[in-house]
């Protein structure tokens, strides 16, 4: 392997990484922004820092739990 080929392994993995890791941003601004709109108030820094903490997995979890959830707690809840 040349070290040409190392870099452009490195470039593409790095370029992967962004994109995988603007993907994740993006899921949780959405979320954010469906949790604000449903709750309203109730959304609030604590919420907003659980949300920037998650995994990205919690973050499936609790977007697909806005949809039938009665409360913000139990869409939150672990």
């Amino acid at each position: 392997m040349t070290t040409q080929d190392i870099v452009e392994t490195w470039r593409r993995k790095a370029i992967q990484e962004g994109v995988e890791q603007g993907l994740e941003q993006g899921e949780r601004r959405l979320l954010l922004r469906q949790l604000r709109r449903r709750f309203g108030a109730a959304v609030d820094g604590e919420i907003e820092r659980r949300l920037a903490s998650a995994t990205a997995e919690q973050v499936e979890v609790w977007a697909e739990r806005v949809l039938v959830a009665a409360t913000l707690t139990e869409l939150m809840a672990d």
